[in-house]
């Protein structure tokens, strides 16, 4: 549920920003528009690979690996 609401957020941030560096013509809020909704799609898979990646992960430290 969080991580929709998160992605629901970004999109909706990405559209304010992109409407309003549009009316005022201001060319780094366009950029940041664009990366803001670049980021939206982005973020639940790169969240999602990183738990997983974690919760998988079979941490030693390297003292145990050197025995």
């Amino acid at each position: 549920m969080g991580m929709y609401v998160m992605e629901v957020g970004l999109i909706a941030l990405g559209a304010v920003l992109l409407v309003v560096g549009y009316r005022r013509n201001r060319r780094n809020m366009l950029v940041a528009a664009a990366l803001v909704l670049l980021a939206s799609g982005a973020v639940p898979e790169l969240v999602t690979g990183f738990s997983d990646g974690r919760a998988n992960a079979d941490a030693r430290s390297l003292a145990a690996l050197q025995r």
